[in-house]
């Protein structure tokens, strides 16, 4: 029962007991009653008239929604024709072009190209694979006063005054050699995404070493740098060595840079496990080699006894202030003699680097920065000779020099060595590097006197470099190195130099 129904009811109940009340009542208290009961009425009358106006705004807010629905729909669904009217005409002028070649074969591809995941990638047609291909052109002009290097300024390779020697002194030649090609692909899957990378340059080996270049065109082998793929923590293939410490190092001209840098490409399989924001550990079995000497006058020798892959793990700290890396390798170098007798050493080796944004001090250094890294033990093949002696020579062979070769002794020779580098901006578009370099191996006492051996070698390089575009660097750097040579000998340290200039076209 409503309100209404009840108050009607009160007001009879009341009238009907007004009736019954003795004629004796007095006169006032009947006028009391007929004023309430007339407050009462009109009380009636406002709720009745409230009722109304909230039945009367409620049925409007429900005609204005139904209305807005209404208007929402109709719009959609002028939109909806709108985009079936352009999708109509698009076909119809796909359909008026000539097929393709591809398509008059049977081979379908309905998509357009469109921009991909990776950085200046696109999304190869038909597939879920970003694409991205660039490099750059290496140009180099070099003078070398004292020994033509080839590419790189090996002081390692550096030779006592000769006929030979001087022959190649004074010498000027222009290379292009070290030019690159770069393909990378990203595809999407559960397991986050699935990359590939590729890289190509044509320093390759050439009959005669590097300055027996072809007369007439000067021709190149091309080489491997890089075909590795990832899916999830794992990579496979060929790629830096999860040991070295690539980015703490100095930006030169110099294709080698400072002298005894580990610097190594090899055929791995990494677990990569993020620990934090900043901070990446990572471990890899990579392919081993041991490489000996011996009293034979074999230098720089693959053995061909590898019991098992090079382990190495790493520790990668990166903020805006600072690069921090912590790594090491332990690895079996073995050597198997004429008699079929191997000798196996288990050893290993360790770098610490670090690169400091000195910027991120103090804003008045703008984008300099300072940087270095240290290393020691039986690091052998992730030191090529390029940047050092014949450090590739990790294990020293005493297998006699007559009849059948059987070993004496074997010696695992440790490098030590550190690089040191800082990098000022002049202007926003002009920078200098000046960076040396410092490594030593101890060579074993029982071999012989060799001057093909570097004990101990050290460089300096210092250069300008221009970037008037983002995509070109232009500069000129010189380098002077020395050499020492095993005692044995008797030749004093040797020094030589270089100038270089050229540039760099990203692309």
């Amino acid at each position: 029962m409503n309100n209404f129904f009840k108050k009607r009811l009160m007001l009879s109940s009341i009238i009907a007991i007004s009736a019954a009340m003795p004629a004796v009542a007095h006169a006032d208290q009947l006028s009391d009653l007929q004023a309430q009961v007339a407050a009462l009425s009109a009380k009636i009358k406002q709720i009745q008239a409230d009722q109304t106006r909230e039945r009367k705004t409620e049925a409007a807010e429900a005609m204005r929604e139904h209305s807005a629905m209404a208007m929402s729909i109709a719009k959609q669904n002028r939109e909806v024709q709108a985009i079936d009217a352009r999708n109509a005409a698009a076909a119809k002028l796909l359909q008026a072009q000539t097929p393709t070649r591809a398509e008059q074969l049977g081979v379908t591809n309905d998509q357009y190209i469109t921009k991909g995941l990776l950085p200046g990638s696109f999304q190869i047609p038909g597939t879920k694979t970003s694409m991205a291909i660039g490099g750059f052109i290496n140009f180099q002009g070099i003078y070398d006063p004292t020994q033509n290097f080839g590419p790189k300024f090996s002081i390692g390779n550096l030779t006592p005054n000769s006929p030979g020697r001087r022959a190649s002194a004074n010498d000027f030649h222009f290379q292009s050699k070290v030019s690159r090609l770069v393909v990378q692909t990203s595809t999407p899957s559960d397991y986050g995404p699935i990359t590939t990378n590729f890289a190509l340059d044509f320093y390759g080996f050439v009959n005669g070493g590097d300055n027996n270049q072809a007369l007439q065109n000067n021709s190149y082998s091309a080489r491997i740098v890089y075909a590795f793929g990832t899916i999830g923590p794992l990579t496979f293939g060929m790629l830096n060595s999860n040991f070295i410490d690539d980015p703490d190092q100095a930006e030169t001209f110099d294709n080698g840079g400072p002298a005894g840098v580990p610097a190594e490409r090899t055929e791995q399989i990494r677990f990569t496990y993020p620990i934090s924001k900043n901070s990446v550990f990572s471990v890899a079995a990579e392919d081993p080699q041991s490489g000996y000497q011996d009293t034979r006058d074999n230098i720089e020798v693959a053995s061909p006894s590898n019991p098992m892959p090079d382990f190495s793990g790493r520790y990668v700290y990166t903020s805006t202030l600072l690069h921090f890396q912590l790594s090491g390798v332990v690895r079996d170098i073995a050597y198997t003699d004429g008699t079929g007798a191997r000798t196996s050493s288990f050893t290993g080796a360790g770098i610490i680097g670090a690169t400091l944004n000195l910027g991120g001090l103090n804003p008045v250094f703008g984008q300099d920065y300072v940087g270095g890294q240290a290393w020691y033990g039986a690091v052998g093949r992730y030191i090529p000779d390029d940047f050092g002696g014949n450090v590739a020579s990790v294990l020293a062979v005493n297998n006699g020099t007559t009849g059948v070769p059987t070993t004496i002794a074997t010696k695992i020779q440790n490098d030590d060595g550190f690089t040191l580098f800082a990098q000022h901006y002049w202007t926003s578009i002009l920078r200098s590097t000046l960076a040396i370099g410092y490594n030593h191996q101890a060579l074993a006492s029982f071999l012989p006197a060799d001057t093909a051996n570097a004990p101990t070698t050290k460089t300096i390089h210092v250069n300008l470099i221009l970037r008037p575009v983002p995509s070109v660097d232009l500069g000129i750097e010189a380098m002077i190195g020395q050499k020492t040579f095993q005692k044995s000998t008797g030749q004093s340290p040797l020094n030589a130099e270089r100038v270089e200039f050229g540039g760099k076209w990203h692309f």
